[in-house]
């Protein structure tokens, strides 16, 4: 069988889904960019996230909506979901299997999309936000937040390597001009941005990927001996513990269809 990008997130995120439910860093609103905090000071209709994993997203924005549907790829993430939701506070989080860049809605139908830290993973970014300004009624809004590349030449090219060392299903990471080109080409307008950046560390980054001991050894020695670009570009400190403390930028849009 073609390990196609789409196969591979499924693979990847199927056996690590209960490594996700349990995470820390995607769990807690403090340690990712929250698109609760950007919305709109209005009721939504229906939402859904995209790419929901454990649906932590889909979660903190349900007391704002009367109605959210989560939907991912991996069948795993979407038990997680199910599992999580009634103690998350937002037991009618509707879960449904779909890819992103095909949604299981009708035009005009959805009032909010989210997606948090999982485009990165998409096959095709133009499909897809094709796909949100169809969905997405006149006024409805877009919430995206996802790890993005510097604009330094070098440092991106070595994040992307090691990104995809550590999750083969990953497929790229934008810069800010990127992000915002495509959604103003995708018909949306941008309403709101801000920057910031997710605290990550050696090895607890690699465990969460279910990266083999020998070889998450070997992308801990390349976090390390890190050329100067890269190591001034993501904050990368080594401590004589072996851990590894480094960053990925952020960046957070909520983008509006006229």
């Amino acid at each position: 069988m073609t390990n196609t990008p789409e196969r591979s997130a499924q693979s990847q995120f199927g056996r690590l889904a209960g490594a996700y439910g349990a995470s820390r860093t995607h769990a807690q609103a403090g340690a990712l960019a929250s698109a609760a905090s950007m919305l709109s000071d209005r009721r939504y209709g229906t939402a859904m996230d995209i790419g929901a994993g454990p649906g932590f997203t889909a979660f903190a924005v349900a007391e704002r909506c009367d109605r959210v549907i989560a939907t991912d790829v991996t069948p795993e993430m979407l038990e997680q979901a199910r599992t999580l939701r009634r103690e998350r506070g937002a037991p009618q989080t509707q879960l449904v299997l779909a890819a992103a860049e095909s949604l299981p809605c009708q035009d005009g139908s959805l009032d909010l999309i989210t997606c948090r830290t999982a485009a990165h993973h998409f096959l095709n970014v133009d499909a897809w936000l094709g796909e949100v300004h169809r969905a997405l009624a006149p006024g409805g809004e877009l919430i995206l937040i996802d790890t993005i590349s510097p604009d330094d030449a070098e440092a991106t090219a070595w994040m992307h390597d090691i990104e995809i060392w550590r999750d083969p299903s990953h497929a790229r990471n934008l810069t800010e001009a990127e992000w915002l080109d495509a959604i103003e080409r995708a018909g949306l307008r941008i309403a709101e941005t801000a920057l910031s950046r997710v605290d990550l560390e050696y090895p607890d980054w690699t465990e969460r990927a279910g990266m083999a001991g020998e070889e998450a050894a070997r992308l801990g020695e390349a976090l390390r001996d890190a050329p100067a670009a890269p190591a001034e570009a993501f904050g990368i400190t080594s401590h004589s513990d072996g851990r590894i403390e480094f960053y990925w930028p952020i960046l957070s849009v909520k983008a509006v269809k006229p």
